[in-house]
Order: structure tokens, then C-alpha cells, then sequence
């Protein structure tokens, strides 16, 4: 295994492109959906201002509908004049810009036809802590969690470390699985007030197979395909590693045992089969080159970045992720399939004491 730096996590593709592709995200957070509301419910409102926290928020567009619901909960169990803070946090390179934009111009937006709702942006990674100390009465986090901080070793025979053939890059990854999930747990404990509740919903293993292998594969062959057309070399092929890996309900439940989540209790957690909504509309309108591409632009938009950032500086990056949607577009359209990946769900609550 290679001792070359690692590459950090990068945000999902910017100018909106995010929102506009990520259909399978909105998808994946509906398990978790009324989980979110049952909390908004329970949780204690004692603050002088009720703290939303949106933990892995990108561009928006699949937060408006969760803090909406929340927030309809809240309102009639504090009244009209409390205020209401929302605190999304994502990377630096965060495209904000879009979510802002979604906030004030779509109808979608928790803020339209609601009063007392103040939202903020916070650029930085939610794994250190992000908010004051006991601020924070609500927690959601959706499609962000399988994301680790950075890659911790070259992966050179595969895009996701966790595909690896290499025993030792697995174990690397799952190292830093681990210590991701810990660092966000202390920093979670630090900033939720007792009796808060932190709902998430994230990419999970299952019980035979990590699932995402079909997609992944592709994608990584679309790239070595592009490698291949010389669109970009193989040394740069070797560089590329998405930072990214679901954890198994063992890998989730560790901090909580050994002591590393002090101050959290793990109240609820269930692995469950993704939903497809791909696949349910290609069955619909065998329309497969539609399939191919929607499969395409949405890993472009989540996974793009990351791939691309390792690639030379003077490399026209948005030649190469067009050559690789096209590719990856082409080959699920000639070999269509339905997708099988697992979603975690689960509900965190603050054992702090008042």
C-alpha cells in the first residue's frame, strides 16, 4: 500500500448541479422522514431559541421538506413568537450560493408561509464541532454520513477503497470509518442540549454484501474506459479515490459501547434496502437510455468532484466528466439493472443532565 498523501473530501458538484441530480437522495431520506417528525414532537423546547442543525446539508434542495416537517411540529408546540434558528453545514467549497438562492426563490422553501425562521450557513467539516455548546434542540443528517473526511491511503485498483482487492487498504478504511463516526458523535454530544435528538440517515452495509457494487463498478470502469481513450493517464487513474464507505451496524454501534459517544444514547437503528426510484421509472417506461442517463448525472453530481480533484492541474476537468457520464450513461443503458444498496436510519438522543 502506498504511503502517498491522502485526498480530502470534496463537495458535491456546484451551479446547482446537485439539486438538480440527486433524485436518489430524496429517495433515500424518506425512511428516515418520519423518525425526524416524531422527534420534533418529544424533544424538550425550553430554549429561548429552538436550534435546527442540518449536518451535511450541500445544496438544499433535500433539506427544505425535512425541516419543513419539522418545523410544522414545532411551531404549534412553542407558539408564534419563538424563534427558530436552522443551521446548515457543509464543506468550505459548499455550493451555499444555490441553497440561498432555493431558500428565498423556490416555492419549496421551509420559509415560504412561515414565520420566525432564521437560517445560516456554515462552512466547515461536521466532523469537529460546528455550533456552540448545548445550542442545538434538533439534528438531521441525510446522505452525508457514508462521506469520510479524507481518503486515508492511495487506492490504485479501484475508485471506493472499499472495493479494494487490497486487505490493507479495506482496513484502512474502516479504520477511518471509525474514527470519523467518533469525532462526529463527541463533537454531536458537545453541541446538542439534554434531551435533544439527532435523526440520520446515511449508506449502511448489508448483511452478505457492502451493496453499490453494480453502480460503483461502472462508474469506475467508465473511468478507466476514458483512461484508455487517453483523456487522462493511468498514473492519474491511480490517484483517484472517492472518500466514501457504508458501516456495518457493528461499525455504527462501537463508539457507543467502548465509551467514545459519552452523552448519547442510540435510541433507534435499522439497516433497510434502498429504494431505486431509477429503476422504478425505468419499469414504467423501458426507456433505458433515460435510465443511463439519470444513473449517470446523478454520480457525476455526487461523486464527480472527488474523482476529478485527483487528476493533474491543467486537465480540463469537465472534458473528462463529460467523456465519463457519457460512457457510464451508455453502459447502464446497454445493461440495465436495478440497483441494490442499504440505507442506516437511526435516532440519537443527548443523555446530558440540565
Amino acid at each position: 500500500m502506498s504511503s502517498a498523501a491522502p485526498s480530502l473530501a470534496a463537495a458535491m458538484q456546484g451551479g446547482g448541479y446537485y439539486n438538480r441530480n440527486s433524485a436518489l437522495q430524496a429517495a433515500n431520506l424518506g425512511s428516515a422522514l418520519p423518525l425526524l417528525v416524531a422527534a420534533a414532537g418529544e424533544v424538550a423546547t425550553d430554549g429561548a431559541i429552538i436550534g435546527i442543525a442540518d449536518y451535511g446539508a450541500s445544496q438544499g434542495r433535500n433539506s427544505m421538506a425535512p425541516v419543513a416537517a419539522a418545523i410544522d411540529v414545532l411551531r404549534p408546540r412553542i407558539g408564534p413568537d419563538r424563534a427558530i434558528n436552522v443551521s446548515h453545514i457543509d464543506l468550505p467549497s459548499n455550493d451555499f450560493t444555490s441553497l440561498f438562492s432555493l431558500l428565498d426563490e423556490d416555492p419549496a422553501s421551509y420559509l415560504a408561509g412561515r414565520e420566525g425562521i432564521y437560517p445560516a450557513a456554515i462552512g466547515r467539516s461536521h466532523f469537529g464541532q460546528v455550533l456552540p455548546a448545548n445550542s442545538v434542540d434538533l439534528g438531521w443528517s441525510s446522505n452525508a454520513l457514508h462521506w469520510m473526511s479524507r481518503n486515508p491511503c492511495p487506492v490504485p485498483d479501484h475508485g471506493w477503497g472499499v472495493f479494494s482487492g487490497d486487505a490493507a487498504v479495506r482496513d484502512a478504511i474502516d479504520a477511518q470509518l471509525d474514527a470519523d463516526w467518533a469525532n462526529f458523535l463527541r463533537a454531536r454530544s458537545r453541541e446538542m442540549r439534554p434531551g435533544a435528538r439527532l435523526i440520520c440517515q446515511f449508506m449502511g452495509r448489508g448483511p452478505e454484501t457492502h451493496g453499490f457494487e453494480w453502480m460503483a463498478n461502472a462508474f469506475w470502469q467508465s473511468w478507466m474506459d476514458v483512461a484508455d481513450a487517453g483523456l487522462l493517464t493511468r498514473e492519474e487513474l491511480t490517484r483517484i479515490a472517492a472518500p466514501s464507505a457504508g458501516r456495518s451496524v457493528a461499525q455504527i454501534e462501537a463508539p457507543f459501547r467502548d465509551g467514545r459517544a459519552a452523552g448519547l444514547a442510540l435510541v433507534d437503528l435499522a439497516v433497510v434496502r434502498a429504494p431505486d426510484p431509477y429503476w422504478a421509472a425505468f419499469q414504467e417506461s423501458g426507456d433505458a437510455a433515460r435510465l443511463g442517463q439519470v444513473w449517470a448525472d446523478m454520480m457525476r453530481a455526487a461523486n464527480g468532484p472527488s474523482f476529478a480533484a485527483a487528476l493533474d492541474p491543467g486537465r480540463d476537468r469537465g472534458a473528462v466528466l463529460d467523456a465519463v457520464t457519457g460512457r457510464l450513461a451508455a453502459r447502464i443503458a446497454a445493461d440495465p439493472q436495478q440497483s441494490c444498496s442499504y440505507n442506516v436510519i437511526m435516532v440519537i438522543e443527548s443523555t446530558k443532565t440540565p
